[in-house]
């Protein structure tokens, strides 16, 4: 792949090129009726792809969407690509946003799409100041921008966590059904199974059962349209096939994954403390990440562990440097408050264009 994350050790220091002034309006708000004091309109999958077409018909020559797949209630897996020559394969960095890979975390999917929107147009026209558009500008014509916006999009339309695929296990097509796809990726995925007990019990001790579950009829938290289960084998998710191709086939640089809790930057692994190889580039661009949004920085498996992460996956095979932003406060994934959701979305824009420039520095020093 373009970057090999073993390269820059020893980088420590990236600038914040990137601030919290500019703060842009987006369609997300524009198009869809919001007053000052109404309930946040979250998106849903349907809204989702009258957008896209919207997009597409708008900026034919910096936007286009293709399908990565289908789900098993037969809905696509969209994958949208920014940049100056967009139907061309450049030798640019790459840097891949995902949102909605658990499906009742709302501004995971929110903060992607309203980027999107963003980006798109500040590109020619300067809405917030010239400053910004040059900025966008130089990112979008420098980078091949792309978003998985709802990477599980059944799990949106049901507000679950999982996905919708029935199993072969008691109530598997009904309270049980669905797998995490993000505990589904082929990366230490079996690790839980040789010490079932201890992970539970460490796992427990902070935030619940969160590691991993073998078997879907002991994924309790189910019945509250959550649950880990992590499948039955390694990408057995027609989701997770949709990113494994994906990133086999591309050469990021960067992938950030957002969901939904607690207000953290993550970087990996999720399945040991042990450092990886890159931790202080991890926390170089952590902390800058953190100038950006006032999150806290952690590694994933000091918080809980989690097997079988598609980050660890893409770092570990590829060196992909990858982040999880969980954003807003623990217990509150769908928050309604307009000003709420807004403030969120509007400082991932800077997150988001940060963390693209940095993509560039990283190919660059290459």
């Amino acid at each position: 792949m373009f970057l090999n994350s073993r390269l820059f050790i020893g980088t420590i220091f990236f600038p914040v090129i990137m601030g919290n002034e500019n703060l842009p309006r987006s369609l997300s708000t524009k198009l869809r009726g919001h007053e000052k004091n109404d309930e946040y309109i979250y998106y849903t999958y349907g809204k989702l792809l009258v957008l896209l077409k919207e997009l597409s018909n708008k900026y034919p020559d910096i936007f286009m969407y293709s399908s990565l797949g289908k789900t098993y209630e037969d809905r696509d897996i969209w994958l949208v690509k920014i940049s100056d020559n967009v139907s061309i394969d450049e030798n640019e960095p790459e840097i891949l946003y995902m949102g909605g890979v658990h499906g009742n975390e709302n501004p995971g999917y929110e903060v992607v799409i309203y980027s999107i929107n963003a980006i798109l147009e500040n590109y020619s026209s300067p809405i917030v100041n010239q400053s910004f558009t040059n900025k966008i500008k130089n990112i979008v014509n420098s980078c091949e921008l792309y978003f998985m916006p709802m990477v599980n999009p059944d799990g949106i339309e049901s507000n679950s966590r999982k996905n919708k695929r029935p199993n072969d296990y008691l109530f598997g097509d009904s309270i049980f059904c669905g797998v995490d796809i993000n505990r589904n990726a082929g990366y230490k995925w079996e690790v839980y199974d040789k010490n079932p007990l201890k992970y539970s019990l460490i796992s427990l001790s902070v935030l619940g059962i969160r590691a991993n579950v073998k078997y879907p009829f002991l994924d309790f938290k189910s019945r509250l349209n959550d649950g880990v289960y992590r499948g039955p084998s390694p990408f057995s998710e027609n989701e997770s096939k949709a990113y494994k191709r994906f990133i086999e086939t591309h050469n990021l640089a960067i992938l950030i994954d957002y969901h939904t809790s607690g207000e953290k930057i993550i970087y990996p692994y999720g399945w040991t403390t042990k450092p990886p190889k890159d931790e202080d580039l991890f926390m170089s661009i952590s902390e800058n990440i953190s100038k950006i949004n006032g999150y806290s920085i952690i590694q994933g498996a000091k918080w809980y562990f989690t097997f079988g992460s598609p980050k660890s996956w893409a770092y570990d095979k590829y060196g992909v440097l990858p982040f999880t932003l969980e954003l807003g406060e623990i217990g509150n994934q769908a928050p309604k408050e307009r000003d709420v959701v807004l403030k969120i979305c509007k400082k991932h824009v800077s997150v988001n264009l940060y963390l693209a420039e940095q993509a560039i520095v990283l190919i660059d020093s290459n």
